[in-house]
């Protein structure tokens, strides 16, 4: 069987075509800057698990359209697992309200017995297009097993411009402002 150099050049250009696709960028919800300064006997905290939606917990960092479509382009996508991402920005924010030193994101090694656990189980956590996004979870905090406190915390964000960045942004500051109510309830 011979093929035809017309042929050739075909598969040539749809291969070279193939592989020219821009790369993905990679955003994070880890704050810029993380400075806690604690006291010296501080208890431990464990924030997590944190549970999300399906829809939700992929790589690729999802947004509501026009009739319940959601969008899922490939070429922005979260650096780690959306579950790693709101645990790890959760235990970061925690800390830094509340200035304790021992705050970790589940799952986790360096504390095997917490003073306290706060599991977290996200309902809601997404973009409409460019304009908002809203954060519904509950929550609650435990001590020795046992529920001292619980809460729910829902709000929308404003997004501040039209692009990736500001809508990343716009997660954290939702995340930010969750973790302010856990460290308060944390005794």
């Amino acid at each position: 069987m011979r093929i035809h150099p017309f042929h050739s050049l075909l598969l040539v250009l749809m291969l070279t075509a193939c592989g020219s696709s821009p790369p993905a960028r990679l955003y994070t919800l880890a704050p810029e800057d993380v400075v806690v300064s604690a006291a010296a006997a501080t208890p431990t905290v464990v924030v997590g698990p944190v549970s999300l939606p399906e829809s939700i917990d992929r790589l690729q960092i999802t947004r509501r359209g026009e009739g319940g479509v959601t969008e899922a382009p490939d070429g922005h996508r979260w650096a780690g697992s959306m579950k790693s991402e709101v645990g790890r920005r959760l235990a970061l924010a925690v800390a830094r309200e509340r200035g304790l030193a021992r705050v970790v994101a589940a799952p986790q090694n360096s504390v095997p017995s917490p003073d306290y656990s706060v599991p977290v189980d996200v309902l809601r956590f997404d973009a409409e297009g460019f304009s908002r996004v809203t954060l519904d979870a509950v929550w609650s905090v435990r001590r020795d097993g046992r529920e001292i406190a619980s809460g729910r915390f829902t709000r929308s964000e404003a997004v501040a411009a039209a692009d990736y960045p500001a809508l990343i942004a716009a997660h954290g500051r939702l995340l930010d402002a969750l973790a302010a109510d856990l460290a308060r309830a944390i005794p």
